[in-house]
C-alpha cells in the first residue's frame, strides 16, 4: 500500500530547512519532490542565543517556557518550516490530501545522551510546535522521535541506521552490498549495514564525533564565510602533527573526560559539549595550519572509527558519502588516502589503522550516495519522512544494536490540524491499529525527553 510523507530537518548548522516528499511503497522508497529555505538571520541568531540561554541554565527547558523569546523563537522557526513545506506542495502540484503526516525532527538545542552524561540524568531537546505547523500547512505533523527512545534507555541517536537499512533492499539489487553510509554535517556519523560471516545482516550506527563544526567555526571568525567552500584556505595551510595530537585528545571529551573518539558505540554527540579555543590555536599555529589540520582530523576520525564495526562483520565495498563536509576535496581526499593507507598516522594510532586496512578484502569504493540513486542533500530530511511512515504502520525506528535502548522502540507522537476534517493519517492508524501506540498527550513546544522527564518535570 502506498503511503506519502514528508520529512523535514533542520540541523545544527542553522542555515537551512529541508523537506523531502517520499514515497513508501511495498519496501520501495521514492523521493517525488524536495524543497530548501534558507535560514534568515533573524532565526539563526534567535536560536544560537537560545541555546545560549539554555547553556546558562543547565538545560533547564521549564525555566524558559514562559519565556516571550523563547515563544517568539519557536514561534518564527515553526512558521519558516510551514513555508517550506507549502512551497513544496505548490511547485510540485501535490495534494496535500494525499499526504498522510509530515515527519519534524525540530531544532536541536541540546542533548546530553548516556554516552555523554556517564552517571547524570541523560536528556535530549528539540523545539519546534507541531502543532502551529499542522495548522499552517493542514497536514498532520508526527513529531518528538527521540523522546522515546531515550525514554527506553537509548541515545536518542542515531536515527538513520534503520532508514539506510531500508534503503539497502534497492542497494543489494544493484550489487552495492556492504555499504555504510557517512554523514558530514557539524557532526559526523555512520552507518554500516553488512552481513556477518555466518550470512546473518547486521545493522550498526553510531556518532563519529565532530566534523564540520571546528572548520566552520574558523572560517566564520577568521575569514567572515561559513564554510571553507572547495577548501579554499584549508589548502594553503599544512596538517601539523603536534596540533592533531593535542584536538584529538582534547576537543570531544564526555562529561566525565573519557575522550568521545575512543568510546565504543552506542554512542551519539552534540556541539554543544565540543571545545575548542580558536583564538589560542590560531596564534600558535595560524589560521590555515589550524584550520587545515580541523579538517584532516574530521577525516582522520571517520577512518579510525571503523575500528568499531564488530569483527564478525564484513567490511563495507561501498562508502556513500553525504552531508556538507564531503563537498571539501580536502577532507573527502584524505578519507580516500586514509583508506588506501596513505596520509599522516599518529604513532599510537598506528596499529589501529593496520588493523582497520586489513580487514578489506577489496579496495572500497567511495563516492557521494547521489551516485548511488539516493539525494544526500537531502538523505537526513528522508529519515523523518521514513520515521513518520514506520509510526503510522507501527515499524520500530531503533534497536539496542543501533541506539542502546533496551528493546526495540517505536517513536513519536502525532497531532492533527484543528480543522475537524477527517484526514488520511486517521485513516491509516485506524488500519494499522497504531493510533494508540503511544499516547498522544504531549502539546508543548518542546519534546518530552527533556531534562527533567525522569522526575515528571516536564
Amino acid at each position: 500500500m502506498s503511503v506519502k510523507t514528508i520529512g523535514v530537518m533542520t540541523g545544527n548548522s542553522l542555515d537551512a530547512a529541508d523537506a523531502v516528499l517520499t514515497e513508501f511503497d511495498n519496501g520501495k522508497i521514492t523521493d517525488l519532490a524536495a524543497h530548501t529555505l534558507k535560514y534568515p538571520s533573524k532565526i539563526t541568531q534567535s536560536i544560537i542565543c537560545l541555546r545560549s540561554e539554555l547553556k546558562a541554565c543547565h538545560g533547564e527547558i521549564k525555566r524558559l517556557e514562559n519565556n516571550a523569546f523563547f515563544n517568539q523563537t519557536v514561534d518564527a522557526y515553526t512558521r519558516l518550516v510551514a513555508e517550506t513545506v507549502n512551497a513544496l506542495c505548490s511547485k510540485s502540484g501535490t495534494n496535500k490530501e494525499d499526504i498522510a503526516a509530515i515527519g519534524l525532527h525540530g531544532q536541536t538545542c541540546d542533548h546530553f545522551p548516556p554516552s555523554i552524561a556517564g552517571k547524570e540524568a541523560p536528556y535530549t531537546l528539540q523545539i519546534a510546535d507541531a502543532a502551529l505547523l499542522a495548522d499552517e500547512t493542514d497536514i498532520p505533523v508526527i513529531y518528538d522521535f527521540r523522546s522515546d527512545d531515550i525514554m527506553n534507555g537509548g541515545e536518542g541517536a542515531p536515527l538513520a541506521p534503520v532508514h539506510n537499512r531500508h534503503l539497502c533492499t534497492s542497494l543489494k539489487q544493484k550489487g552495492v552490498f556492504p555499504v555504510a553510509f557517512c554523514n558530514a554535517g557539524n557532526t559526523g556519523n555512520i552507518t554500516v549495514v553488512t552481513q556477518t560471516d555466518t550470512g546473518t545482516e547486521s545493522v550498526t550506527g553510531w556518532d563519529v564525533g565532530p566534523f564540520n563544526h571546528f572548520a566552520d567555526m574558523l572560517t566564520r571568525l577568521k575569514a567572515g564565510t561559513p564554510c571553507d567552500t572547495d577548501g579554499r584556505y584549508g589548502k594553503e595551510g599544512k596538517i601539523n602533527p603536534d596540533l592533531l595530537s593535542e584536538l584529538f585528545d582534547t576537543v570531544a571529551l564526555t562529561y566525565e573526560n573519557d575522550n568521545f573518539y575512543l568510546k565504543k558505540p552506542p554512542k551519539s554527540s552534540d556541539p554543544s559539549w565540543y571545545k575548542l579555543d580558536i583564538e589560542k590555536v590560531c596564534s600558535g599555529y595560524g589560521f590555515e595550519t589550524a584550520l587545515r589540520t580541523v579538517e584532516y582530523l574530521a577525516a582522520y576520525a571517520f577512518m579510525l572509527t571503523l575500528d568499531f564495526i564488530p569483527e564478525s562483520d564484513q567490511m563495507p565495498k561501498a562508502f556513500l558519502l553525504f552531508g556538507g563536509g564531503w563537498k571539501n576535496p580536502l577532507v573527502r581526499q584524505d578519507f580516500q588516502n586514509l583508506l588506501n593507507g596513505k596520509g599522516f598516522i599518529l604513532k599510537r594510532h598506528s596499529a589501529i589503522f593496520e588493523r582497520i586496512r586489513s580487514r578489506f578484502s577489496v579496495a572500497p569504493a567511495v563516492d557521494f550516495s547521489d551516485r548511488f540513486g539516493y539525494s544526500g542533500e537531502y538523505m537526513e530530511a528522508r529519515i523523518f519522512a521514513d520515521m513518520a511512515y514506520c509510526r503510522i504502520i507501527g515499524e520500530p525506528f531503533s534497536f539496542p544494536e543501533t541506539t542502546g535502548c533496551k528493546s526495540p522502540t517505536v517513536a513519536g507522537i502525532y497531532v492533527l490540524p484543528e480543522t475537524g476534517k477527517k484526514y488520511r493519517l486517521t485513516e491509516l492508524l485506524d488500519r494499522y491499529k497504531t493510533a494508540d501506540l503511544i499516547p498522544n498527550y504531549w502539546q508543548k513546544k518542546y519534546n518530552r525527553a527533556a531534562k527533567g522527564w525522569q522526575n515528571g518535570n516536564r
